[in-house]
């Protein structure tokens, strides 16, 4: 047992009486031993307990009913906080405050804690159960400002326990979603002391497993491949959301927006922040800066980051295709026994075999495998600037954006990355434009797909980090554990790796023999007709050659 506020609690010095038998105090004290022992001591290795009274009877109270658990409970692992009143601070201590447990006796005494600003280091739901020790009169006006409070600040694990004149024992909560109502506030009773044991084991009942078609507030980012407005075809946030619906049972209700202006992920986070909605949802990326003001589900997809380059950009030209088959030293061993290449099949058996494969396989220049050759290659790299606040934010990559010219689009879509690389790439007529676009892998994949380029792009084999996908909500939700637990469960039974998969196909991407841009054209025989107008020249120049020299012999003779 953490003592260190103990022996202050003990040496303190009351007025008043007790008014209640030993009895009805061992009664109220078994009954806090019950909880403690079947749902605290089963949940977490300690928690929190914090008194706070406005008169000095509870007071008295409250310091038998602890001198009785003392007594019966040796394996308490607490940390105690009395708050005084009179001396109004902020809660101290540095001990887990996800489970408390508060005796108050009245609403004020409550609202002098403000655990409505208490802070942990993560987004775990927290448990409050408040021991109200008020009279029969006014327990249920006080009860009533107790679960408004919690309601208000997004605390829905939260309990209260009552004790009447005639020593029953009584356990409340309230159900903000209900067939009813619909966000009010109706408390009901869940739970009664039995003298050894309580009448239901659950003590927090689940309140989110059925919403009642209560409508949520959704604010969406419509950015493809992951979430779209059209419907036609659903992305995998989409999908995401009505599962989420579906098995919630609420009703989503878009917060209106400007359909020609898109939202930026600031914007959307700002809204939500200021309680606009409920969640937001549509490519948000999770990040440590946003912590403190928001809370994030349980990141539901991880898409990777990867650089590509445009494979047109480097195939062979033509005289690169017709000398591709032998290394250079061959060709001079070659210009040297010239009749000896002409006439023997095996030779030429072996070059047509290569120069076959080579255009079967459509073989490229050699293309960049690592994100160092692409800094070494004075390459140009295009990305939004979302993606560039990710990149500048990992150590690691610095180099890449220091090494090599970066250019960030104003908007934050990604397929415009690829739209611009494009662009860029032939820019000044010069198809080899040193261009490579940052984005993420199932963007390039879908974009593929739904332009029908397979074969277009070049994946570099090392990713440049993974950004993990995840629905926000507003900081402390009370949505929070019940979204956590159905994203794992989707994520269990594979339904987002197969919507993920429906975007975009890995095999249809790396296809490259239904690329149109891939056929033959007249710029790609050249090499041909220049190296047959150099042996028509020759052979002119032997023709006339001959001529003269017949001539001269004729003369001669």
């Amino acid at each position: 047992m953490n003592i260190s506020s103990l022996l202050q609690f003990e040496s303190m010095h009351y007025q008043g009486a007790q008014t209640q038998s030993m009895i009805i105090n061992r009664f109220v004290a078994n009954s806090l031993r019950v909880f403690i022992e079947d749902f605290y001591q089963r949940v977490a290795p300690s928690f929190m307990l914090i008194i706070s009274c406005r008169r000095p009877s509870p007071m008295n109270f409250y310091r038998n009913i602890m001198q009785l658990l003392y007594e019966s409970v040796d394996t308490m692992i607490l940390q105690l906080v009395h708050h005084n009143h009179s001396q109004p601070q902020r809660l101290a201590g540095s001990g887990s405050r996800l489970h408390n447990l508060l005796l108050v006796d009245s609403l004020q005494a409550l609202l002098d804690i403000e655990i409505h600003t208490y802070r942990t280091q993560t987004d775990a739901s927290r448990y409050y159960f408040i021991f109200l020790q008020q009279r029969d009169a006014l327990i249920p006006s006080d009860m009533q400002g107790v679960f408004d409070y919690c309601w208000r600040h997004q605390i829905i694990n939260c309990n209260v326990m009552t004790q009447s004149s005639l020593g029953e024992v009584i356990m409340h909560t309230y159900f903000p979603y209900e067939e009813s109502h619909c966000g009010l506030v109706i408390f009901k009773q869940i739970n009664k002391f039995l003298g050894k044991t309580w009448q239901h084991p659950d003590y927090f009942p689940a309140k989110l497993h059925n919403l009642h078609r209560c409508p949520l507030h959704v604010l969406l980012r419509p950015v493809s491949p992951f979430l779209s407005l059209s419907g036609r075809v659903p992305g995998l946030e989409d999908r995401l959301l009505q599962e989420l619906s579906r098995r919630m049972n609420f009703m989503i209700r878009l917060v209106e927006q400007n359909q020609s202006v898109l939202w930026t992920e600031q914007q959307v986070l700002q809204l939500l922040q200021q309680q606009r909605a409920h969640l937001a949802i549509g490519y948000m990326r999770k990040r440590v800066e946003h912590i403190t003001n928001l809370t994030a589900v349980f990141p539901h997809y991880s898409s990777r980051l990867v650089s590509c380059l445009l494979l047109n950009s480097y195939n062979l030209t033509s005289f690169d295709i017709l000398r591709f088959p032998f290394q250079t030293i061959t060709w001079l061993c070659q210009v040297m026994y010239v009749n000896w290449l002409g006439f023997t099949l095996l030779i030429r058996a072996m070059y047509s075999a290569l120069f076959y494969h080579m255009l079967r396989q459509q073989v490229h220049q050699r293309l960049p495998r690592t994100l160092q050759e692409l800094a070494e290659g004075s390459y140009t790299a295009v990305m939004n600037r979302i993606t560039a606040q990710d990149v500048r934010g990992v150590s690691s990559l610095q180099s890449l954006l220091t090494n090599t010219r970066t250019i960030i689009i104003t908007t934050e879509l990604e397929r415009d990355v690829l739209e611009d690389m494009e662009l860029r790439s032939h820019q000044y007529g010069s198809p080899y434009q040193r261009v490579f676009g940052v984005l993420s892998h199932q963007t390039l994949l879908h974009v593929t797909e739904l332009a029908h380029k397979p074969g277009a792009y070049y994946v570099l084999p090392e990713h440049i980090l993974d950004q993990q996908l995840a629905i926000y909500l507003q900081k402390d939700s009370h949505l929070l554990q019940q979204f956590d637990e159905l994203i794992l469960s989707i994520q269990a039974v594979g339904l987002i790796n197969y919507w993920a998969g429906q975007l975009g196909s890995e095999r249809y991407f790396r296809s490259t023999f239904m690329y149109g841009e891939r056929r033959l054209r007249q710029p790609d025989l050249w090499a041909i007709y220049v190296i047959a107008g150099v042996l028509y020249a020759l052979a002119t120049l032997v023709f006339l050659f001959e001529l003269l020299s017949a001539r001269r012999w004729r003369r001669s003779n």
